[in-house]
Formats: C-alpha cells, structure tokens, sequence
C-alpha cells in the first residue's frame, strides 16, 4: 500500500525524529533532525530516478523554439528578388524586371535555457522483515530542489513551404539538493533530430501542424549520500530515450492566431547500478525509470508587423496528464509516486527579422500536488 499525499514540513520532522532518538532527546534537547540510515538509500534513489525524467525532459524542451513558430503560423522567410530581364529581339527593345521569391531554407539556432523545479517529500510504506523489523510508514522522497542551466545548437533544413527536419546538441549541468538524504551534480548530452510539417488552409481556413522528435541523453551523476554525520559517494550513469509527438490547429480571427494544440512524450530510462566509496557504502541496483504524459492546450498569438519584420507575443494553458504516475521502484519498494495531473502554463515574445535572423524570449510554468517548475529561455536564430 502506498501512500500519495504532501507530506507537511511538521510531520516530516516527526517522523525523522522519532527514528532518530538519542540520548540527547531524552534529556529535553530536540536535536536537529536526521532521517535513519535505513531511509537515506530509499531518499537518494527516489531522487535520482526523478531527476534523470526531469533533465531528459527540460533538456528537448521545443528545441529550436519550432512549436513557438507553428503555433504562430509563421513560416520560413522569403528572399524577394528583383532581376532585369534582357530586351527580346536582336534589336533590343524595352528592357523588363522580375520579382523572384525563395523560401531560405535553412536556419542554425542556439539558445540557453535555466529551469528550476521544487519536489515535495512523501512518505510510504516499508515492509518488515519476517524475524526482524515490523513495517512502518518512512519518508520514501525527500524534499528535492534541482536547478538546471544548459543550451542547444542546431540546424534545420526547410525542404518546401510544408516540410522540415532539424538536429539538435544539447548540453547542460544540474544542481540537486535532496533533504535530510544529500546531494548531487548531474551533467547530460543529448541529441535530437526532429521532423516538423505545417500544412495552410488543411481544414478550409484552418492550417494544421504536426511535429515528431526523438531524444537520446547521456547523464553523468556525482551524488554524495549522508550516512549517519558522514558522506558516502558515488558516480552511476544513466540513459534515457524519449520520443514526443505534437500536433495543433490554427485558425485565424483578425490579427490574432489561436488554436488547440496536444502531445504525447514518451521517456524510458535506466539508472546504472553503482557502488558508494566511503563510510557505510552501500552497492545501488540498477533502476529503471518511465514517463508516459499527454499534453492538451490552448494557445493564443499575435503577429504584429513591423518594417524590420514581425513580432510575437504568445500564450498559452495545457493540462498534462502523466499516465505512468505510481512512479519508480527499486528492490521491489516504492520510491514515491508522480503527480497525476499538472497546470502547464506559458508566455513568450519572438522577434522575426526580414533579413532571417529571429530570436525568442519564452517562460513556462508547471504546477501539481508534489511539484512546481519554472523554465525561462533565450534562442537566436538565423535563416538563410
């Protein structure tokens, strides 16, 4: 049986005391609270498998800020060309000019981005042992703060004005500081190809969108344990494979774009197992971790031109629905479970220059029962 509820910084440190009497307490004093050894494991890999779905998530976040571009109709620039055509005849005659138009077709992008996200602690049940300990209700995942700072470069190609593909590198390092159980530093590389299709007037006036990506990530864990006043330490790696689907409609009222929009993201990864180096090292097995979440939405942008290009103020409100939310386990227990349904919120304002250069402001916000994320990044690009 588990159970999913916040658990309350009051009851928290009940808990933690308790289980960490000494002599101290019983003379009066309340010593600052301490989880008990048998915790501090089960808190570490609560916490590591999470952050491993967290980082592989934010770090492919709308890579290239291309579903910012669809959800505001705006296509690859054109490059007008005028061109004097030759006099017909021997003789000559009046000179002619033509005006040519081309869709650049392709575009290399960078951008920095910084997420911050706040997980809170709960407590589920731990099984006896049959001759030993009886089972009891334990905190089973800390109260986890993680801040990730990192940025991508990639190049798109536009085939026509409906189709396009992109790759992606991604980097970025994580802090993570896990309550009463320890901390650690993350470093991830990812890449991500992409394939993007935006059809006009699919629906009548309606244009219509899709997006496919894929998501490989590389993640390089330094965690150290707190075990009873000392540090045990320990580097485990880690893979994830995602895969996401988007898809949306726009339709047009006055200079105001808007639509439905909706996703599907897969992540499946592993933990590898590793061994701690210090006082009371223990030996960690491998731990596999799974998303499956559904996004629907609603957006609103307003394109304004300007004589050096267009502006673009969006926003936008989904609900995400995360199917796989009984959360991870490790040795068959436990490890705290995800938050079922969350407010994914965002605003953003992107400048698209005549001369192909462009660049994208966007904040995004994420708010359940057990977590609270917010996201803010910074993408240049430029067409050609």
């Amino acid at each position: 049986m588990k159970y999913n509820s916040r658990l309350p910084m009051s009851c928290a440190a009940s808990i933690v005391a308790l289980a960490s009497l000494s002599s101290i307490a019983l003379a009066g004093k309340t010593p600052e609270p301490e989880p008990p050894d048998l915790q501090s494991p089960l808190l570490v890999a609560s916490a590591t498998g999470n952050v491993a779905l967290s980082t592989a998530r934010i770090t492919t976040r709308d890579v290239g800020d291309r579903l910012f571009r669809m959800r505001a109709a705006l296509r690859p620039v054109e490059q007008v060309v005028e061109e004097v055509a030759p006099a017909a005849g021997s003789k000559g005659g009046i000179t002619t000019t033509r005006t040519i138009s081309s869709l650049n077709c392709w575009e290399v992008y960078g951008s920095l981005y910084y997420y911050t996200e706040e997980q809170d602690s709960q407590v589920g049940f731990l099984p006896g042992i049959v001759g030993g300990p009886a089972g009891s209700l334990v905190l089973i995942h800390p109260d986890t703060d993680l801040d990730i700072f990192g940025g991508n470069v990639g190049i798109e190609r536009h085939f026509n004005e409906n189709w396009s593909a992109g790759l992606a590198l991604g980097g970025s390092t994580t802090d993570v500081d896990m309550t009463f159980a320890g901390s650690s530093d993350v470093d991830t590389f990812s890449v991500t190809p992409y394939i993007s299709y935006y059809r006009a007037d699919a629906f009548g006036s309606v244009d219509f969108w899709a997006d496919v990506m894929y998501s490989h990530g590389f993640h390089e864990f330094d965690i150290q344990r707190f075990n009873g006043g000392t540090l045990a330490v320990g580097s485990p790696d880690a893979d994830t494979d995602q895969v996401e689907f988007n898809t949306g409609l726009n339709f047009q009222s006055g200079n105001v774009t808007h639509g439905p929009y909706a996703g599907l993201r897969w992540i499946d990864g592993t933990v590898d197992s590793y061994n701690e180096i210090g006082p009371g090292g223990l030996s960690f097995p491998e731990q596999d971790v799974e998303s499956l979440a559904s996004t629907l939405g609603y957006q609103l942008s307003f394109p304004i031109k300007t004589s050096a290009g267009i502006l673009v103020p969006q926003i936008r409100g989904a609900w995400e629905h995360e199917f796989e939310d009984d959360g991870n386990e490790i040795l068959g227990i436990s490890l705290g479970e995800r938050d079922e349904d969350l407010a994914v919120f965002g605003a953003g304002i992107g400048y698209y220059f005549n001369s192909g250069w462009n660049t994208v402001l966007d904040y995004e916000g994420r708010i359940g029962s057990e977590v609270e994320g917010h996201y803010v990044s910074l993408k240049v690009g430029k067409e050609f």
